[in-house]
């Protein structure tokens, strides 16, 4: 019996961010003799980090234009993909933009539409893409058959009042797991010593909030001069933030590290994560933080659902605040141990969560089927 060919919708191309590491996270975890997953990318021309490994898997790309930049050409050549190729269920992770793709995928006649939110609020500020955006999210109800999301704040806020399904941001719990050697290794390697480091990691945007957090540590490294701040991964606003640092004059105490495709290994460096975002869906950083036994400190703004452990902090975004428990978290710090996973770690384990998903998607076919 052939596989059951989805196809996942991603809103650019598959590189390393929350979005992509969630759909790879469950893409190797299926059975693939039963669930194969082929990928609509957004950006036409260039490459995506996973796409030799989605190749790998048996997974075909299908590369479109921007839908702003090109609204004709879009609409057609989506159609001819979905005409062309027999998938039966379509499941978009574009927040609220999927309603225009799922809107084509109706037209159709594929039968499952499934709509996946991953946020609380749209990725801009721009007025002209915010109003269609909205107009959008208003409308992905009438298209979308079934939906998903990241977690409860994040499913009502794209869905409002309609039902809408759980599905965990599982990780390979094992993978990050503490590890004394590791921590040893790369703290050696950038000079950290014994200096208390806190860490970051995510890509450099108007979501993550760099800008507050360095505004923070400043204050901090004021008090606590053998303190460090890294920041892993790149982004857009990365040489906006390198010019802050300079402003700060923290450039000894600021390690950028770029992008890395071995981030589960640089948590146990940290003495403390943090995660100031002015919005989040849930926060996956945060759990493999957590997962390691990192004391984390989250903004209010990232959902609820992501404190799985003991050691977590959940900050309004006001810089005192942050300054102040920074400092009584350093003076009364305890050295790192590891930590058994909670039931609440637990619950986040890739193996069973992909399970589940694999066997929704069967479900959904076999009901089609019928």
């Amino acid at each position: 019996m052939e596989p059951i060919r989805i196809l996942y919708v991603n809103g650019g191309l598959m590189n390393r961010g929350g979005i992509e590491s969630y759909m790879m996270n469950y893409y190797r975890h299926f059975n693939h003799n039963k669930i194969q997953i082929d990928f609509i990318v957004h950006n036409a021309g260039g490459y995506g980090y996973y796409d030799e490994e989605i190749k790998n898997m048996g997974g075909q790309i299908f590369v479109l234009p921007q839908k702003s930049k090109h609204p004709l050409s879009y609409t057609s050549q989506l159609k001819a993909i979905l005409e062309r190729n027999d998938h039966k269920i379509i499941h978009t992770h574009m927040d609220a933009m999927g309603a225009w793709v799922l809107k084509t995928a109706k037209d159709c006649g594929i039968p499952i539409r499934i709509a996946h939110s991953h946020n609380t609020q749209h990725l801009t500020t721009n007025p002209f893409k915010l109003f269609f955006l909205e107009q959008a999210r208003k409308n992905i109800n009438r298209y979308a058959t079934h939906r998903m999301a990241c977690s409860n704040m994040a499913g009502q806020w794209l869905f409002g009042n309609q039902p809408f399904q759980i599905i965990r941001n599982a990780i390979e719990l094992e993978k990050f797991q503490y590890n004394e050697d590791i921590r040893n290794q790369i703290r050696k390697k950038y000079n950290i010593e014994n200096d208390f480091l806190i860490g970051h990691v995510g890509r450099f945007d108007m979501q993550k909030n760099h800008a507050f957090l360095l505004d923070v540590f400043a204050k901090v490294h004021k008090v606590v001069p053998n303190s460090k701040l890294m920041l892993v991964g790149d982004g857009h606003l990365k040489n906006e933030i390198k010019k802050k640092v300079h402003e700060l004059h923290l450039e000894n105490a600021v390690i950028f590290t770029g992008i890395r495709n071995d981030t589960n290994l640089f948590y146990n460096a940290f003495d403390l994560f943090v995660l100031p975002s002015l919005f989040e869906g849930l926060g996956i950083v945060a759990i493999e933080a957590e997962a390691n036994g990192c004391n984390t400190f989250l903004s209010t703004s990232v959902p609820q659902e992501a404190i799985i452990s003991q050691n977590v902090e959940h900050i309004p975004l006001n810089i005192n605040q942050w300054v102040e428990k920074s400092i009584f978290l350093i003076k009364n710090y305890t050295t790192r141990v590891k930590r058994d996973f909670t039931p609440k770690i637990l619950e986040y384990n890739i193996n069973t969560e992909s399970f589940k998903l694999e066997n929704t998607y069967i479900d959904l076919f076999k009901s089609n089927s019928k």
